[in-house]
């Protein structure tokens, strides 16, 4: 009856901000207005390398909030038949984390993404550009609210080597309470040292990640 009570909340907040943003007209703004996206399509992740890295203790209402999105994704991407995963530290029960909502989304060829820029932009998600993402054959989206990020988007090919390897990794932490609070404290300890840098975070976090599935995410 909890969690039915938590995520009907979820889901009206969701939609509560989603209308917020229609009539303000900021749903893809920037934090100056002016109805400037904060990331641009094409901008490099570089734009919220910077970012001050705060974490949260676990909210309930985080895979509520995946549901939510997860529908809005299937229907701005329905042309493409995706197949869609909750993933990273939100998708872990009891696992402090970032409250941004990481997707997967596994379509048979990430590049026809390129083509549903503007369908993706009326649903409030920007494509985050760089090298990093195309040689890979990936694609990497973000959806600001207010212009806070809310939820990342990461575009694979279904059932490739990287669609296993992120969805193992939530698996293995999901089922080992010890190794994921294990992970909470490096991230607790990785915020601590690199509070402003995104790229400093994540490559700290590689060896760990790498010691569990024998390769980095």
């Amino acid at each position: 009856m909890q969690d039915a009570v938590v995520e009907h909340e979820a889901v009206k907040a969701s939609r509560t901000e989603a209308l917020a943003d229609v009539l303000a007209g900021s749903r893809w703004a920037g934090r100056a207005g002016g109805g400037a996206s904060a990331y641009a399509s094409g901008t490099s992740v570089a734009a919220f390398a910077d970012e001050v890295i705060a974490l949260s203790l676990y909210h309930p209402s985080w895979p509520a909030r995946y549901r939510v999105e997860a529908e809005v994704l299937r229907v701005a991407l329905a042309g493409l038949a995706p197949h869609l995963e909750h993933i990273g530290s939100t998708a872990v029960p009891g696992l402090a984390a970032k409250p941004i909502v990481d997707i997967l989304v596994g379509i048979e060829r990430p590049a026809e993404i390129d083509a549903h820029t503007e369908r993706l932009a009326n649903f409030g998600y920007r494509t985050i550009g760089g090298s990093e993402y195309s040689e890979r054959d990936q694609r990497f989206l973000v959806r600001t609210v207010r212009g806070m990020r809310t939820h990342h988007v990461h575009v694979v090919e279904h059932m490739n080597d990287a669609w296993h390897r992120l969805l193992l990794f939530r698996d293995v932490l999901r089922i080992d309470p010890q190794l994921a609070l294990e992970y909470e404290q490096l991230k607790r300890e990785l915020a601590a040292k690199f509070p402003t840098s995104r790229l400093g975070y994540t490559a700290g976090k590689s060896d760990f990640i790498k010691s569990v599935i024998g390769v980095t995410v």
